[in-house]
Parts: structure tokens; C-alpha cells; sequence
């Protein structure tokens, strides 16, 4: 009878290991996907602002390779540049485990304030 005891207590005690694993493993995703997304909008401030872009509309990989995930993928599309503002497009992809992220949004940025 100890031993069926022990054992149900195994399986509830394995299904909440498995239930804090996954939630864990969720928001290291979400915190790594926000950091892609400030280190993309900071780097299409930046590289916008000196000029540095010579191709409106045109996709760039930026480097993911110190990220802490699988597939990682980071990319910056700058639509446009006028009037001190800037549109860009932000895609990140990012996994570990058997979850992943995906994001793709517009955004704009301010430029020439400091």
C-alpha cells in the first residue's frame, strides 16, 4: 500500500515539475523576444539617424547568435524616413523546448531627440 502511495505521489509531483518546466521555458521566450524587439528598434534608431540605411523597404538580418534559444531569427525592415519619424518593421522568431514565439509588428520611432 506504501509503495501505490508513493507512487501517485510521484505522478502528481512529475506533472507539476512538468507544469513549472513549460512556464518557465514560456517566459525566458518572452523576455528573450522583448529583448530582440528593443535591441531592433534601438539599432533602426540608431543606423536610421547616421544615415547608415541606403535601401528603403529592404529586409535586414541582424545577428542573434548570443541568444539563449533555438532558431532565433531577428530581422529590421525600415519603410520609411521623414519628418523625424521612422516606420520599421520588427519580425523575431524564437524557441526552446517544444515552444516558440513569433512576432511581427509596425512600428515608429521618433528620431533626432536625444
Amino acid at each position: 500500500m506504501i509503495i501505490g502511495l508513493m507512487g501517485a505521489e510521484l505522478f502528481v509531483l512529475t506533472g507539476s515539475s512538468n507544469k513549472i518546466t513549460f512556464q518557465t521555458n514560456r517566459a525566458l521566450l518572452e523576455a528573450v523576444q522583448q529583448n530582440l524587439i528593443s535591441s531592433a528598434l534601438i539599432w533602426a534608431k540608431y543606423n536610421t539617424e547616421k544615415g547608415n540605411i541606403k535601401k528603403m523597404g529592404e529586409e535586414i538580418q541582424l545577428d542573434t547568435a548570443g541568444i539563449d534559444a533555438r532558431n532565433t531569427r531577428l530581422s529590421v525592415t525600415i519603410e520609411s524616413s521623414r519628418n523625424k519619424q521612422a516606420q520599421v518593421v520588427i519580425s523575431t522568431s524564437c524557441s526552446r523546448g517544444r515552444e516558440s514565439l513569433k512576432h511581427n509588428k509596425k512600428y515608429q520611432i521618433a528620431l533626432g531627440y536625444r
